[in-house]
């Protein structure tokens, strides 16, 4: 069922737009993007928060 609503959304939105072959590349290379994303893997999940960038060197309201 997925795989079937996914195809008709697909479908509507390259049948939809103005130029459809161009809208077709564009969801090629979405699906493209999102299987190099699940293949690249996730980040570890932590237990908890941390800062991703530095603090170092930025300036503070006081």
């Amino acid at each position: 069922m997925e795989l079937g609503a996914d195809g008709v959304l697909m479908n509507t939105a390259i049948a939809g737009a103005t130029h459809s072959v161009q809208m077709a590349t564009a969801m090629k290379h979405a699906v493209i993007a999102g299987r190099l994303a699940y293949l690249a893997g996730r980040i570890p999940k932590k237990m908890y928060a941390s800062a991703s960038s530095p603090v170092d060197g930025l300036i503070t309201q006081r």
